[in-house]
């Protein structure tokens, strides 16, 4: 949110980010950085920070979803008021509002999907308008899409490719006929689309410090539960450590694929109601297809006599395009798909309304609402009971030495920081965001490459990444301060061209964190804001590491009642042990 603002400002390039990872930077079209949603609030950034910024786009982000897929469905349906209901089961459905608890901007922003179906389908099937206007129509949601997220975009063309071919071969005797348009329109909105879209997309796959590949091991192993469609699961539970590392603090919730027996009712009986709408037919084979793809590689929640069941997405994850993407990413796709069928089928209900002699149109809109208003009521009781809403905002806290001594440093100043900004530890990038990208920072919480261009995550065994990281985030053992561990730091200080080393906030351990960087420095550190700070000389480090100390004794001795409020006892403890070893 704050790098568009902060771009546009000083003249810098919207997709690259120089005041991370330094001396490389970032690439931000290879992470979920949704860039035109930063634009667009770019304002509220200026006048409020980056902070309400965030806060504004996750608060409108299910809206403006809802919004979007009302303004699709209404071609749809000759009684408007359809459309409401299945704009508030799409907006406000688990698989968007589970992306909301873990702040992922880029992929709750979903108006363009809706609205990129109903155009697709305007080209093939009705073709009502003319060719030139479908055309412009496509190419504008292509590139607003490709600009909130890229991956969505191919999420969306995936389904095209789909929903294309089972309209090809149930109406293939109109093909013919329609071929004109639909060639013509399509030919239009590539023509535009792809121009706009050639440097971004070069860029995210192939530009400087672009990244392909998974960052999580376990991401090809994942899938929605087969019992989520059913079933809400343990959510009353409170969420893990890592969910709740990443700012999320009340329950879990249910799974992402998890719809609820009202909307399941309401699906079905829309089915019904509307059999002879050849659209819903169309829907309910892309809604089967999405069910099938979110279930990834390996079944879970199944029975297990289908643990054989063949599984596509075994096959579809390796191709390039796809594989960065994780199945349950498709469960938005699935509420789109049965939102759009709830709403036909309303009007289909409608329309019988209406055709009983008997009935007035006021009554026809009553009985209708009705209808209506208890599959909404059906649909968001679920959500809403089984996640903690509303969703409780918790100030975000800058530690004192970032709100004060960073901002008096000279521009351009190279800061490492303890915790050090690494997936998984994204506090150091809120403070540089807040303090309005004052300092840079080595290090990013987000896909950065390594030598091979894949995610580096938080860094090969025995880098200093890893080890700056294993200071920073529970999970592996802590550095033990041998003589190769204090190397890789010193090698990376110089490397990373770090001004000052700061130890702030909130981390796994920042006492241990001071001994084990008091050997890397060979001194102790200044004590200000209770903040724990080296410079490092503009020639390099001129002391020798102080080798030798045990790291567990020295932090044994610092956790004593005599010595807990002596933030300088570890550093002083390691200094005076390597002296006398």
């Amino acid at each position: 949110m704050t790098w568009p603002a902060w771009a546009m400002t000083h003249f810098a390039n919207l997709f690259f980010s120089g005041v991370v990872n330094v001396p490389h930077g970032a690439n931000l079209l290879s992470n979920t950085s949704g860039t035109l949603v930063g634009v667009v609030l770019s304002p509220v950034t200026w006048l409020f920070g980056p902070v309400t910024a965030t806060n504004v786009a996750l608060t409108l982000a299910p809206a403006v979803s809802a919004w979007g897929l009302w303004l699709a469905v209404r071609p749809f349906v000759s009684w408007k008021p359809a459309a409401i209901p299945a704009a508030l089961v799409f907006g406000y459905s688990a698989a968007l509002v589970t992306s909301l608890a873990f702040g992922h901007v880029s992929v709750t922003v979903l108006a363009v999907p809706p609205l990129l179906f109903t155009t697709l389908y305007e080209i093939l099937v009705r073709q009502e308008k003319s060719a030139p206007r479908d055309g412009l129509h496509l190419a504008a949601l292509v590139v607003v899409q490709f600009l909130i997220s890229p991956e969505v975009l191919v999420m969306c063309a995936f389904f095209a490719v789909i929903g294309i071919a089972a309209c090809a071969a149930v109406g293939w005797r109109k093909l013919r006929a329609r071929l004109a348009h639909a060639g013509s329109a399509l030919l239009i909105g590539t023509s535009l689309a792809l121009p706009l879209l050639a440097y971004p997309a070069w860029y995210g796959l192939a530009g400087s410090q672009s990244v392909s590949g998974v960052l999580f091991a376990i991401a090809p192993l994942t899938g929605v539960p087969f019992s989520g469609y059913l079933l809400p699961g343990h959510f009353e539970d409170f969420a893990n450590s890592y969910v709740r590392f990443v700012g999320y603090l009340g329950r879990n919730g249910p799974p992402p694929n998890y719809l609820g027996l009202g909307v399941e009712v309401g699906f079905v009986a829309s089915l019904v109601v509307a059999h002879r709408r050849r659209i819903v037919w169309l829907l309910l084979s892309l809604t089967a297809v999405t069910m099938w793809i979110s279930l990834g590689a390996y079944l879970f929640g199944g029975p297990p006599s289908w643990e054989r069941i063949w599984l596509p997405w075994r096959y579809l994850s390796n191709l390039s395009v796809l594989k960065e993407i994780l199945p349950a990413q498709f469960a938005p796709f699935l509420t789109l798909f049965v939102a759009f069928a709830l709403a036909i089928g309303l009007d289909a209900l409608y329309l019988r309304f209406t055709s009983w002699a008997k009935w007035t149109p006021v009554r026809c809109n009553v009985v209708s609402g009705l209808a209506a208003a208890s599959l909404t009521v059906a649909a968001l009781v679920p959500v809403f009971v089984t996640f903690d809403m509303p969703f409780t905002v918790v100030s975000a806290k800058v530690p004192l030495w970032m709100a004060r001594e960073a901002l008096q440093l000279p521009g351009g100043t190279v800061l490492l920081t303890v915790p050090v900004a690494v997936s998984g530890s994204p506090a150091p990038m809120l403070w540089q965001a807040v303090d309005g990208m004052h300092f840079r920072l080595a290090g990013a919480a987000m896909k950065t490459p390594n030598a091979s261009g894949g995610p580096v995550g938080q860094g090969e065994p025995g880098s200093a990444r890893r080890i700056l990281s294993d200071l920073s985030v529970f999970g592996t053992p802590q550095p033990l301060g041998t003589i190769a561990q204090v190397n890789a730091v010193r090698r990376a200080l110089r490397e990373w061209r770090v001004n000052e080393v700061v130890i702030d906030g909130v981390s796994r351990d920042p006492t241990y964190a001071s001994g084990f960087l008091t050997m890397v420095f060979g001194s102790v550190p200044s004590y200000v804001d209770s903040a724990l700070v080296w410079k490092v000389p503009a020639r390099g480090l001129s002391l020798p590491p102080a080798i030798g100390a045990s790291l567990y004794l020295c932090r044994l001795h610092a956790g004593s009642a005599v010595q807990r409020h002596h933030p300088l006892y570890m550093a002083r403890c390691v200094l005076t042990a390597a002296e006398h070893h």
